[in-house]
């Protein structure tokens, strides 16, 4: 047997059990968990130079397996809850960091620290310095997101985060590609530099190829393995890689450059914002899971295999102190340049909703390079690498005369940078979002969150009092329990009324918005749930859950204290449900319009019943507040019940079948779960629950049709 094999398997293996048990510590002791696998490798560096442990760095990180295996993994998990509309709210914040501003300053700091270096005693090239910084502008996503999590940020920022991350990577990326041709070429001519530009514009243009074939791919095989979970889900890890892959080899064999982290965001955004429902609905409860699950592994053997690469660079850090001091100093200053200058034009212009000046400070102070910055420097060729005479033949040409290669160095000055932000600035992300209130509730979510904790303890209290009466705690435990808990109650009224109190004027409008906004959702639920039952086909389902989200999106955009709702260059519309509505006249037909005003009747139903319910509890407010909202909803439904009687009258035959089918579909859905329960009590066996389940599914997807 391979012994290599072997221990490059086992070590793989100990590293998921690390990771593994890093999160399990960072849950207990609160501590972010990217941060805490840092410190871990700095652990496992000098852990694997003993001859016991040397299998733990046996498992490497090439620049192959991080592309192909891992990067399509992050890029998927990041795009698979983003709302891209509001990415188009905010691009020109997002553009204006990641890409304008970001290649000003690129080129001002190599410029600086080509002037520098030599003040310390090291002449370094402007190639060299202008290579290291378009791989040092290149910020993490993935370290962003999961520090970003922990510490609840607010949406806006961290959307505007994750874009300029991912779209500063992909300037980094094209950046960096031009700077180290030109160093293997080491010649420029008007050709070549309209060649750059070409190519560096292709690299965003090119996503438009992919989002295209992508999602024709996705729609057409995801519908003809249609209620097959496991295939199902095994086909969006297949087709996650097969996108980024399929950059490559256009890239490769068809010579249009295309940024391979755009490209795959961009064609996975677009696909789970217009292709996800078109998966079997019970396997959508269990995609989030499943893609979390992978992307928990993929963050963490990178963070960690990344860190491992130190145990085999042989050099010596510090010698280069004075190099890394000044590098460390001028990264923070070109931040700054980058994030201040253009939030400023955005601010004073109003091209967008403003950026306040506290996130501003956390965009300046919190930018972490990680992954793809070492990629970068592992792209640099090495002895028998492919190009590596090209290498030695520009440090010739420069007069390179140091004991250390062009690699070593920016390897050295690159490393020192990560460990900066990684051990500096993001553990004090914590604390900075806190000194500056930036994690800080706003007005609507403390409010929600009062409400919420209301609710939760005069539950908790009309449980307590019927176990009591029912004989099952002691009067002592009732005691305690009741005390605490009315505390509790009492605390949680006290927020809701000095929040209301401080509202005055504002306090109405306040809690009518609290209670359109949990409508909505329960509309949203109502929704999912008639489409789990099939009483709801795709294409209708997409178009009220679209016009739902929009709502919530205005709701959520309102202000406060001018009480409307900011629309700052914002178009609300849905560029593809206008094509949709445009090629598609079949979304106009009796049946669609039938079932869209019939699940209408549904879930307005729903949400009156749920408002009545929720008038009846003290909020401590007028709870006469509810009945505006009620009213609507009345309205609503009474409107939807004359366009149905409308359109039965006119396809009185038509809809009788269809009404037939959606009941029969319904039922077989309720005998599908008594039978789960059945199973689950183990009352049948898993032989008959398997027959069972078979006969149901068989019958329920007979008819449905590609919408």
């Amino acid at each position: 047997m391979d012994t290599l094999f072997i221990f490059s398997t086992l070590s793989l293996l100990t590293l998921i059990l690390i990771s593994c048990w890093t999160y399990f510590l960072s849950k207990r002791i609160n501590f972010p968990f990217t941060v805490l696998l840092v410190l871990v490798w700095i652990i496992l560096i000098p852990l694997s130079s003993l001859s016991f442990f040397s299998f733990i760095d046996d498992f490497r990180l090439t620049p192959e397996v991080l592309f192909f295996v891992f990067l399509p993994i992050l890029l998927f998990e990041s795009a698979y809850n983003m709302n891209y509309r509001q990415v188009i709210k905010n691009w020109k914040s997002i553009t204006s960091l990641a890409v304008f501003w970001l290649l000003i300053s690129a080129s001002l700091i190599a410029i600086v620290l080509f002037f520098v270096f030599p003040l310390i005693g090291f002449n370094i090239p402007f190639m060299v310095c202008l290579l290291f910084w378009s791989l040092i502008s290149a910020t993490d996503p993935v370290a962003v997101l999961s520090l970003f999590k922990t510490v609840g940020a607010p949406r806006r920022l961290t959307l505007i985060f994750e874009w300029e991350s991912l779209f500063n990577d992909w300037t980094s990326l094209a950046l960096f590609l031009v700077v180290l041709w030109i160093i293997f070429e080491w010649t420029v001519t008007w050709g070549s530099i309209l060649w750059w530009l070409g190519s560096f514009s292709s690299m965003m243009l090119g996503w438009i190829i992919f989002w295209g074939i992508t999602w024709f791919i996705f729609s057409k095989i995801i519908w003809m393995i249609k209620n097959n979970e496991a295939i199902e889900i095994t086909f969006t890890m297949v087709l996650a890689h097969l996108t980024f892959i399929l950059s490559e080899i256009i890239n490769e064999h068809l010579w249009i450059p295309i940024s391979w982290v755009i490209s795959t965001t961009i064609a996975w955004i677009i696909i789970w914002n217009y292709g996800r429902y078109k998966i079997s609905p019970k396997v959508e409860e269990y995609m989030e899971k499943f893609w979390w699950f992978f992307a928990f592994l993929a963050n963490s053997l990178v963070f960690i295999l990344m860190g491992l690469t130190l145990s085999y660079v042989d050099i010596d850090f510090f010698k280069f102190l004075a190099p890394i001091f000044v590098v460390i100093l001028v990264v923070m200053f070109s931040r700054a340049i980058s994030v201040y200058i253009p939030t400023w034009i955005i601010n004073y212009f109003n091209l967008e909703e403003k950026i306040p000046r506290s996130w501003q400070h956390l965009l300046s102070w919190w930018s972490l390079r990680w992954a793809l910055a070492m990629m970068m420097v592992l792209m640099i060729p090495w002895v028998w690498d492919e190009n590596y005479d090209k290498i030695l033949r520009f440090q010739e040409m420069v007069g390179w005369n140091y004991d250390f290669s062009i690699r070593d160095f920016v390897m050295v000055i690159t490393i020192w940078s990560i460990m900066f932000t990684l051990l500096i600035k993001a553990t004090t992300i914590t604390a900075f979002m806190r000194k500056m209130k930036i994690d800080k509730l706003n007005d609507l979510e403390q409010f929600e969150y009062e409400e919420w904790k209301i609710m939760a303890f005069l539950k908790i209290l009309e449980k307590l009092n019927r176990s009591f009466e029912k004989g099952y705690i002691i009067k002592k435990e009732y005691d305690i329990l009741k005390f605490k808990y009315e505390k509790k109650l009492s605390d949680a009224v006290k927020w809701l009324k000095d929040l209301l109190e401080w509202q005055k004027e504002n306090a109405i409008i306040l809690i009518k918005k609290a209670i359109s906004l949990h409508s909505l959702w329960i509309e949203k639920q109502y929704l999912k749930e008639l489409f789990f039952y099939n009483e709801i086909n795709e294409i209708n389902f997409k178009y009220i859950i679209r016009k739902i989200n929009r709502q919530i999106e205005r709701l959520e955009l309102w202000d406060e204290q001018l009480s409307k709702v900011k629309d700052i260059n914002y178009k609300d519309y849905d560029i593809f449900e206008k094509l949709i509505s445009k090629f598609d006249h079949k979304i106009w037909s009796d049946v669609n319009l039938y079932l869209r005003n019939r699940t209408k009747i549904v879930i307005t139903r729903k949400v009156i019943k749920e408002l009545e319910e929720l008038k009846n509890i003290d909020f401590w407010f007028d709870n006469n507040l509810f009945n505006d909202v009620i009213d609507l909803y009345k309205k609503f439904n009474l409107i939807a019940e004359e366009k149905k009687k409308e359109i039965i009258l006119k396809n009185n035959e038509i809809i009788s079948e269809l009404e037939l089918e959606l009941y029969d579909k319904s039922l077989l859905k309720m005998e599908e779960k008594v039978i789960n329960d059945l199973y689950e009590k183990e009352i049948i066996t898993p032989k008959l629950h398997l027959k069972f389940i078979n006969e149901i599914e068989s019958s329920i997807y007979k008819n449905i049709k590609n919408n």
